[in-house]
């Protein structure tokens, strides 16, 4: 019999169950990986026929227990064994089988993840592009009234972006990847194409990057120490690593810098704009569908025309703008609290003042009375 190398049997299974995406292997490889490191075995040798359900089961409990007294998070439990389970019933179907995985089950149900991620507000973001420029202006106000992830900002094309209509339009359909050798693939996550709308601010922000656009690529290409494409066609020419740089240190900038203390990682991050986008622009399913997600109200939206979606885009995009949005109005609001505690304090010493005059009227009364009947 011969026996397959860790890495072998590991790529057999990607091509066996079609896993193509470059940063899913990388993941489900480090998952495999870890599992057998835990357990001191090597990937190879694992299966054979000599193992029973048992031997398996006993495994995984105590991979699951290493992991309990690491404090790992249920969530990130949930997604290793999750990765585990589907390569090990790949390579044996009787795991299938193992009471492991109903338990398993049970014990993760309603977990969340560790990492607490800032899902900021209008205000928020504001102040972070204060400490920009026209490149990061324009990258994150259409990421912000788009919702669309990092990737596909990066993978635009200005065949993508249509100012003519009202509000501007923007097609989603592809997504970058570094790994890859062309970099921009033509797909997005989800394998489809979407159509998604942007606020006059984005619009006038995309307007203003592409008049300096060409300066900044060959100003990039002088200065780099990589190779870059001249001809690169991409509305923002970088990677998106590079991007993901340029919002932290805007960030840093802004004072909203701040680091998850179980995770280390920053708690404002570029996804967190897709996260704003979900929860400010005030119709959910309506955001879930530009967003590229699956909801109950989808195939609702994805039959609308066009033109009444972005109807429907216009109703809300207020909810969305950043720069150009409501005026400040934190001072009149605090002169107004403050009248209205000065009208309160009135009406209250109103009162008093009416209790007392009642008790001098009554105590009249009564003087009447005594002086009547003398």
């Amino acid at each position: 019999m011969i026996i397959m190398a860790n890495e072998e049997l590991i790529d057999a299974y990607f091509t066996k169950n079609l896993i193509t995406n470059y940063n899913t292997r990388k993941g489900y490889k480090g998952h495999i990986n870890k599992y057998f490191r835990l357990l001191e075995k090597d990937v190879g040798t694992y299966f054979n026929d000599k193992k029973t359900l048992d031997d398996y089961e006993n495994d995984l409990n105590k991979v699951y227990m290493i992991l309990e007294e690491q404090n790992i998070s249920l969530l990130s439990r949930r997604t290793f064994f999750n990765t585990i389970k589907q390569f090990m019933c790949s390579t044996d179907k009787r795991l299938k089988q193992l009471d492991f995985w109903e338990i398993l089950k049970n014990k993760v149900r309603g977990s969340s993840p560790l990492s607490v991620d800032f899902v900021p507000n209008p205000t928020d973001i504001k102040t972070v592009l204060q400490h920009g420029n026209a490149l990061s202006r324009a990258m994150f106000l259409i990421q912000s009234s788009t919702g669309c992830r990092i990737g596909e900002l990066i993978a635009l094309y200005p065949e993508d972006i249509n100012i003519e209509t009202t509000p501007a339009t923007v097609i989603i359909r592809r997504s970058y990847d570094s790994h890859t050798k062309e970099k921009v693939k033509m797909l997005t996550k989800t394998r489809k194409t979407r159509t998604c709308f942007i606020t006059d601010e984005a619009k006038d922000a995309y307007v203003a990057w592409m008049k300096e656009r060409d300066k900044y690529l060959s100003s990039t290409i002088k200065r780099s120490r990589y190779e870059k494409n001249p001809d690169d066609k991409r509305i923002f020419p970088m990677s998106d690593e590079n991007a993901r740089t340029i919002w932290s240190i805007m960030v840093k900038k802004s004072g909203l810098f701040e680091k998850d203390s179980v995770t280390n990682r920053l708690t404002l991050h570029p996804h967190c704009l897709r996260k704003f986008f979900r929860s400010y622009l005030g119709n959910s399913d309506l955001a879930e569908h530009l967003m590229g997600h699956a909801s109950g109200m989808d195939k609702f939206y994805r039959n609308m025309k066009k033109e009444d979606l972005a109807k429907k885009f216009l109703e809300y995009m207020p909810n969305i703008t950043i720069l150009s949005g409501a005026p400040d109005l934190t001072d009149v609001h605090r002169e107004l609290h403050e009248k209205s505690l000065q009208m309160k304090q009135m009406q209250e010493d109103m009162q008093i003042l009416k209790l007392t005059l009642q008790g001098v009227q009554n105590q009249l009364e009564i003087e009447k009375i005594k002086n009547g009947k003398k």
